[in-house]
């Protein structure tokens, strides 16, 4: 709710697509400290701790925007802080949460508990936009804040019950940037972890990226409403629900690279069903086939590191994953939005989806097919 509301309120403030670019940038660029940060950190100590943490500062601040919105105070420049703030508590959450599917699970389970994972993740892209389309056109910004920060409180109580498995962890006596520098370069030597994260930062860098600029997708594209965002993104996300669930079936029928190498082309075709029309329905059935692609190609990328990666390491490395996403999708965006207003968003839309097709023929052909993620 939160990603579709800021964003909104932005272009609403601006009118400016280079803006909405700047508020991705702005929302993402503190977790490049937070995501490894995080990683170090729940490599160390209670991961249970640092996300029980991290959600009340989430919550902190979700209640800070609920009360600047209802006062009528928001500024751009409160909405960049604001962004920001948000960014950074959530990376040190994400961090701690990824790595700490792993440990409520048995060893020989986790790769079907990340494919569960994508399921539920999935699920939260598509109902929360789809709420927050709805409540910022009933009731507007500080309602949809409001909603955000009460929707932290089931975590709470997950986490206070919760059992986990237990971990021989050694607590490292080496300086943080050590730790980081081992985890960096355990990832870069390792063939499959090292594919796996370029893939993950191509899909960011030309897919994800479009996300931040849905507000401006929808008016000047599609001239709808709120609730027409909102659908927009959902379709996008009911489509991941559906593909997240179907994925348990084709890990069993499809190997991870071939699944990726699938994914990237479809992500590429719904772009371009996108930005070959203003028609409303078939900007619906164009992110509905990019929803569908992202969920291929990131359940299969994040699987494979989950069950490549040694245990001491899986919160750092994660944090990696994080990372690349984190870096890659605000440079996207904002490159997405800069070039948007000399060519157009349309034109941006299938420029991206041409670079991901390009990128799925590179790695069939120099990448040995990506079967490294196999």
């Amino acid at each position: 709710m939160l990603s579709l509301a800021i964003p909104f309120l932005v272009y609403e403030l601006t009118a400016s697509e280079t803006w909405l670019g700047l508020a991705a940038v702005a929302a993402n660029a503190p977790a490049i400290v937070a995501s490894p940060l995080g990683g170090v950190w729940a490599d160390r100590f209670s991961k249970r701790g640092m996300m029980l943490i991290s959600l009340g500062l989430q919550m902190g601040l979700a209640a800070g925007l609920y009360v600047a919105s209802q006062n009528d105070v928001l500024t751009l420049g409160s909405l960049l802080f604001f962004a920001a703030a948000t960014g950074f508590a959530s990376q040190l959450n994400l961090s701690a949460y990824q790595s700490f599917v792993a440990e409520i699970v048995p060893p020989r389970q986790i790769a079907p508990a990340y494919r569960l994972n994508a399921i539920q993740f999935n699920a939260s892209r598509a109902i929360g936009p789809a709420i927050a389309g709805f409540v910022l056109a009933e009731w507007g910004p500080a309602t949809a804040f409001l909603i955000n920060g009460i929707a932290y409180l089931p975590l709470f109580f997950v986490l206070a019950f919760i059992r986990t498995r237990p971990l021989d962890r050694v607590p490292s006596k080496k300086s943080i940037l050590h730790d980081l520098a081992e985890g960096a370069r355990v990832s870069w030597v390792d063939r499959r972890l090292r594919i796996a994260l370029v893939c993950v930062s191509t899909c960011s860098l030309f897919g994800m990226s479009i996300q931040p600029l849905m507000a401006a997708i929808a008016k000047d594209i599609f001239h709808t409403d709120e609730q027409g965002l909102g659908l927009l993104v959902s379709a996008m996300g009911i489509s991941a629900v559906i593909t997240a669930v179907a994925a348990v079936w084709l890990a069993e029928e499809m190997t991870r690279s071939t699944m990726v190498r699938v994914g990237l082309v479809f992500y590429g075709l719904g772009m371009w069903v996108v930005a070959a029309s203003d028609v409303f329905a078939i900007g619906l059935a164009g992110f509905a086939i990019a929803g569908f692609a992202h969920v291929l190609v990131n359940v299969s990328v994040t699987t494979s590191i989950q069950v490549h990666v040694s245990e001491s390491l899986r919160g750092r490395v994660t944090s990696l994953q994080l990372m690349a996403i984190i870096v890659s999708l605000p440079l996207g965006a904002q490159v997405g939005g800069l070039l948007a207003e000399t060519i157009g968003l349309a034109a941006v839309v299938g420029l991206y989806g041409t670079a991901l097709v390009l990128f799925a023929a590179w790695g069939t052909i120099r990448l040995d097919g990506l079967r490294d993620l196999d």
